[in-house]
């Protein structure tokens, strides 16, 4: 039994490769068709170039003056990156990513017909990143000095207080100095009131050591050593050779598929021929 099963599997074999010689030509015709179909697509449609540029975000003390993914997703938004059903002209914006573990970077690719294009593209996103951030920036740095001139106008205000407490105190003491022994009731107002500017200079002092280092913090916060403006990292990254189209690929999925396609058919063919003639 086991020898018929073996005998009737070679006996189909052998039909099928009797069918694929039979329509060999049919097979080579169409194979030959799609592939040189492929290829006259290559070679015609317009090369793709892909450049990328590593962004690092503004920054006030070592940290992003925005949220990273927030900042992403609006210029996805605002560029198309990964719009669907819509038809981009080149140059576009291919994909904007954040990095692993990273809080102030963007990568931004951009394709283009050519680098130039792609660059220039790319440019134009980082030029935009650069506005927005700068914006934010300013209006960080205003309001900062403007708080600076709030505590530089207590300061001289505390400075001009303290002035006219120790003047006050000078007052009272040469007065307390030169009443006799008799007034003690004096004495002792005067006495009392010097322990109370003594008490008062002691705070508005107190206010200006704090006020001095408020002001010195400000002006630390917007020194160039806490601001660090939106730049590039690196160079912008450009390939010799396009992304788009894989010629190779492309040629050889077209010569499998048109070989798969003209057996199906060499097959079909003659089964339809075996149905006629029975």
């Amino acid at each position: 039994m086991q020898q018929q099963c073996y005998e009737e599997d070679t006996i189909d074999l052998r039909e099928l490769w009797a069918v694929l010689r039979k329509r060999k030509r049919l097979i080579w015709f169409i194979t030959g068709v799609v592939t040189l179909a492929a290829l006259a697509y290559v070679l015609l449609v317009r090369p793709v170039y892909e450049v990328k540029g590593v962004v690092e975000l503004a920054q006030i003390d070592k940290k992003a003056v925005q949220n990273a993914n927030d900042l992403r997703q609006k210029l996805s938004f605002i560029y198309g990156v990964n719009t669907k059903g819509k038809k981009r002209e080149y140059p576009i914006v291919q994909a904007i990513t954040l990095p692993k573990k990273s809080k102030n970077l963007l990568i931004v690719t951009a394709r283009g017909y050519n680098n130039a294009s792609a660059k220039k593209k790319l440019e134009n996103v980082i030029e935009y990143v650069k506005k927005i951030q700068d914006k934010e920036l300013k209006f960080y740095v205003e309001t900062q000095k403007k708080s600076l001139a709030l505590t530089t106008s207590d300061l001289k205000r505390n400075q001009q207080l303290i002035a006219q407490i120790q003047e006050d105190l000078k007052n009272y003491q040469k007065k307390l100095l030169s009443i006799s022994k008799q007034s003690a009731a004096l004495a002792g107002i005067y006495s009392i009131e010097i322990g109370k500017k003594q008490t008062e200079l002691n705070d508005v002092t107190n206010q200006l050591y704090a006020l001095r280092d408020t002001k010195n913090s400000i002006t630390l916060s917007i020194s160039p050593l806490k601001i660090h403006k939106t730049v590039i990292v690196g160079s912008i990254e450009e390939l010799d050779k396009p992304v788009k189209p894989k010629k190779k690929l492309i040629v050889i999925v077209a010569f499998i598929t048109g070989l798969m396609l003209s057996v199906f058919i060499a097959f079909f063919l003659e089964f339809i021929q075996s149905e006629r003639k029975e």
